[in-house]
């Protein structure tokens, strides 16, 4: 297995830039998801890392050693595609056995590396099978078994689930998880979901506009955001423009509220998650230790373990996550207090 290391690695494709100094470090054995929206450069990298693009600048170090210039088969990685890019005239042995023929590995041994790279992938006795005999899980675990039967040092993944429906996709984000810690082999998963990636990675690299906005583990970006747009889109935020006032903010939805760092600039915009906000009834006492801003309940949404109340406060409207359903419901129109800890109040510049 291996370590990756990128260095200020720059792509332009014509006038657009693709990637625009980008450096970052994968550890040996890790779990990576670069995380970002349609067009942020995340599958740029992972080609680059792959040796389909060459960066118009920088380096990538594979265990140490430069790659920018080793051809891509030279490189020993493996690689899913978002599409399986399975041989459909092949049939699942000589679909996963096919980077092993090509490096002139003998019949028999070829034979026994398949089996196991199947039975790790639980598709033991689907070696007869042709990819439109599968299911769409199932040419997924076909082309990780391809991926992987080769023993590279790297694995990259383009967004391999994007294709299954909801049911298979949870089923094979544990599944992907626990081949990667069976086989230990260091892992580059690009994703837009964020549930993916909170709930496959080891560490997330977030990008947007080609930039390498933050990174670091799972809960250390969703509890300490460092922008507004990484708090956006790593889940949700309610965002409340406001205008500081010392240690404190004077936030425009009415109400002054305290945050866990001081703010920075004059104009600011408080970031709070959904989940950290309490919903009390206007006659019930919020705790005096937390913020507290009023409004009243538009809507309220049933999803399944939890319910969202949509609050109108002031001019916004305010999401709130509840998770325990056993408290009596809240009808719309209804005047209620939000309470929430600085602690979990962000502040941010508004820019």
């Amino acid at each position: 297995m291996a370590s990756v290391t990128v260095q200020n690695l720059s792509k332009k494709f014509g006038s657009t830039v693709a990637l625009d100094q980008v450096s970052f470090e994968f550890e040996d054995g890790k779990f990576f998801a670069l995380l970002g929206p349609s067009g942020s450069g995340k599958t740029t990298l992972l080609r680059m890392i792959a040796g389909f693009e060459i960066p118009d600048q920088g380096s990538i170090q594979i265990d140490g050693e430069v790659v920018d210039h080793i051809p891509v088969e030279k490189r020993d990685i493996g690689m899913v595609f978002q599409s399986y890019a399975l041989f459909p005239n092949m049939d699942v042995q000589a679909n996963v056995g096919f980077g092993l023929r090509v490096r002139g590995i003998s019949l028999s041994e070829t034979k026994h590396f398949v089996g196991e790279a199947l039975e790790l992938v639980r598709l033991s006795g689907f070696d007869d099978r042709r990819p439109d005999q599968l299911s769409g899980g199932q040419r997924q675990r076909v082309a990780l078994a391809r991926a992987i039967v080769t023993k590279p040092r790297v694995l990259l993944l383009d967004e391999p689930l994007s294709a299954l429906d909801r049911t298979l996709r949870l089923e094979m984000e544990i599944e992907l998880k626990r081949i990667q810690r069976d086989v230990g082999i260091t892992t580059i998963f690009v994703t837009h979901d964020q549930e993916e990636a909170l709930t496959m990675s080891d560490q997330i690299g977030i990008l947007n506009e080609g930039q390498l906005v933050q990174h670091g583990s799972p809960v250390d970006i969703y509890e300490n955001p460092q922008s507004v747009f990484v708090a956006r889109f790593l889940g949700e935020a309610n965002l409340l423009k406001g205008q500081a006032d010392g240690s404190s903010v004077n936030v425009e939805v009415g109400g002054t509220v305290q945050t866990r760092s001081k703010p920075t600039s004059p104009q600011v915009i408080c970031s709070i998650r959904p989940e950290k906000i309490s919903i009390h009834k206007e006659k019930d006492i919020p705790p005096s230790n937390c913020n507290q801003i009023a409004g009243q309940v538009n809507e309220h949404i049933f999803n399944g373990t939890s319910l969202t109340y949509l609050v109108k406060c002031g001019d916004q409207v305010v999401r709130v996550f509840v998770q325990n359903l056993s408290g009596e419901l809240i009808a719309p129109n209804t005047r209620v207090h939000l309470s929430f800890r600085p602690e979990d109040t962000l502040v941010f510049p508004d820019a």
